[in-house]
């Protein structure tokens, strides 16, 4: 078992076994040292020593009070007041004055009701650029007509459609457009819509395909 010797600031005092050090209540800066070691070491530095070591509690700090100086009331000064409140005042009526310019200026820009009014017209314009058309088609039972089964899309925002002109296409086994044929669908078609139609068209003995668009509309 290991014998340490302790330091007390003056003199070497020892050698103490572990449970001889437990009475001695040392402390993680006790300087130690034992047989083998090369200089003197804190206790705190050795594991054997470290269950041992008695806990120092800190100093109690002192309570520093500060005494805050006394409010001293002052006395208003009214003219300073009423001097503020004015500049106040007068800075309010200019913000208001420079929105009222902004929004005055900002006359050339059109209302609501103008932005749906050049809208509608747009759309009433170009009904082929919010119409379409897609499906599919088979033939008849004796072969001699076609019937399509087509849907017409809307995209249009405020504009109802009707009396959808629907231009089919045919074509032969060379890709060849042979001719072309219109067709009238008379229903409404409202925005943002799609609406089914069909249609029989004579199946030609040389046609291959056919292919189908809208070619016109009327504006409700």
């Amino acid at each position: 078992m290991k014998k340490y010797y302790l330091h007390n600031g003056t003199e070497n005092i020892g050698p103490f076994d572990l449970e001889e050090l437990k009475s001695k209540s040392i402390t993680k800066n006790t300087q130690v040292w034992c047989e083998g070691m090369e200089d003197w070491k804190n206790a705190n530095e050795i594991e054997e020593l470290k269950t041992i070591l008695s806990v120092v509690p800190p100093p109690i700090g002192k309570k520093v009070v500060t005494q805050l100086p006394p409010v001293v009331k002052s006395k208003t000064n009214w003219f300073r007041w009423f001097g503020k409140m004015l500049l106040i005042t007068l800075l309010i009526v200019m913000a208001i004055g420079a929105i009222s310019s902004y929004f005055e200026s900002k006359n050339d820009v059109p209302t609501y009701e103008q932005s749906v009014m050049t809208i509608a017209q747009m759309e009433a314009s170009e009904p082929v650029n919010y119409l379409s058309a897609d499906g599919t088609y088979h033939p008849n039972f004796l072969g001699d007509k076609l019937i399509i089964d087509g849907v017409i899309h809307n995209t249009a925002t405020v504009t109802i459609y009707k009396d959808v002109v629907i231009e089919v296409i045919f074509y032969s086994k060379t890709n060849t457009e042979i001719g072309r044929e219109q067709y009238t669908i008379y229903d409404y078609f409202v925005p943002n819509s799609k609406k089914g139609f069909k249609l029989k068209v004579k199946n030609y003995s040389n046609i291959a395909s056919i292919g189908w668009n809208v070619e016109n509309a009327v504006v409700k």
